[in-house]
């Protein structure tokens, strides 16, 4: 039996929904449809976590993976626990020199949390953060290792229902070597 939302929300201000929402406008593109409400997305927060609740845990699964082609911008996306999930893209030029140009993010029920571009380098080949953002959590890093320059994503990904839920992952998305 599913969770009442006043008891899984317990100890969660009400006004994160409203930041949460804020930020997910913020961020939303142009062939996204209308901006969301607070209430739409704990509705929707809700109805994943029960979900989570019912179906029991499940493994962090990539739903995309980069192709491994240089010189291309290569999105990808990692379900990580209940409503959180990972995403970015990757634009790596090979040489004994690499760069990379990357982007990674946090969505909450699918919608875009927060995000942030970087370059990585073969001198400066990982970048790591740690975020709070009201009712997700988590650790996040992302490198490109060894000969074969293969990207990698690993960290935890939690989110507030009851108690703090988490998942680790790790998880090779391609190779550019």
């Amino acid at each position: 039996m599913a969770t009442d939302p006043s008891t899984g929300l317990q100890g969660i201000d009400p006004g994160v929904w409203e930041q949460l929402a804020k930020v997910i406008n913020e961020h939303k593109q142009d062939s996204e449809p209308a901006t969301t409400t607070a209430e739409e997305l704990k509705q929707h927060y809700i109805a994943e976590a029960q979900r989570f609740e019912d179906q029991g845990v499940a493994p962090p699964e990539v739903v995309q993976r980069v192709s491994g082609e240089a010189d291309k911008w290569d999105p990808w996306e990692i379900t990580v626990i209940g409503p959180v999930s990972v995403y970015g893209g990757i634009e790596f030029s090979g040489g004994e020199n690499w760069v990379a140009r990357a982007e990674v993010g946090i969505k909450l029920s699918g919608k875009v949390i927060w995000s942030e571009g970087f370059n990585l380098n073969s001198r400066m080949n990982s970048v790591s953060w740690e975020k709070s953002l009201g009712v997700v959590r988590g650790e996040l890093t992302v490198g490109i290792y060894g000969d074969n320059k293969c990207l990698t994503v690993s960290g935890e990904g939690c989110y507030w229902w009851l108690k703090w839920r988490c998942a680790g992952f790790s998880k090779t998305l391609g190779c550019y070597g």
